[in-house]
């Protein structure tokens, strides 16, 4: 079941950012790959902020996956 998540790109950004996970489930504090806007080779690194938060009206990019450290 699809999972839509919140996601911060640095530790001081007060702006969250839904994505959508079609993967394993993931939980807050998680670090996840996404699509770079700039550079479409590219992915940056986001913090988990929320999760199972309810669909959003706008269509929303998918996460490239969890990173395992």
């Amino acid at each position: 079941m699809p999972q839509f998540i919140q996601c911060r790109f640095g530790p001081l950004d007060t702006r969250r950012y839904t994505y959508l996970n079609d993967g394993d489930p993931v939980i807050v504090g998680d670090m996840v790959k996404v699509p770079d806007a700039r550079d479409p080779t590219a992915w940056k690194r986001v913090e988990v902020m929320a999760v199972d938060v309810a669909e959003p009206s706008f269509a929303c990019r998918s996460i490239l996956g969890k990173i395992e450290e």
